[in-house]
């Protein structure tokens, strides 16, 4: 069984969820402007994470929160960003209310994907809850690069 930590292609699929309706548009092979929402059954709100190029240089800004509701997005995201060319990948969090502990994993192993190509993934504006999770878990994320 390969390593958790190690993707040679896309971001493993996760099973269906039957209370998450997911939508993605692309664009092009390349990159997507992802837009996806997901509506709770129980209480019919939607929650959303949205993923689009940034224009100025190689990366994806990420608005909205990543949690339960959203990981598939998340992930769908970060397969993509990891294939975004350059020697360096930036990924802008300003807009991101909130990452759980399962999402900062997964910026660790997109991480640790992009390194493995010999490339750096940096992360800007983190949000309070992921620094809390680099103070919490320093030796886990120790790997992940923030821009001053």
């Amino acid at each position: 069984m390969p390593s958790p930590h190690r993707h040679d292609g896309p971001v493993p699929s996760v099973p269906p969820v039957p209370s998450v309706d997911v939508q993605a548009l692309y664009e092009d092979a390349m990159w997507a402007d992802a837009v996806v929402r997901c509506t709770h059954v129980r209480t019919g709100t939607a929650a959303t994470l949205t993923a689009q190029p940034l224009r100025d240089r190689p990366g994806a800004l990420l608005t909205g929160s990543c949690d339960l509701d959203t990981r598939p997005i998340l992930w769908a995201a970060l397969g993509v960003v990891i294939r975004i060319p350059g020697p360096v990948v930036h990924l802008d969090l300003s807009a991101v209310g909130f990452l759980d502990p399962a999402a900062v994993a997964a910026l660790v192993r997109a991480n640790a994907t992009v390194t493995g190509q010999g490339r750096r993934l940096l992360l800007h504006h983190p949000p309070y809850s992921l620094r809390k999770l680099v103070e919490l878990f320093p030796d886990e994320c120790a790997a992940l690069e923030v821009a001053a």
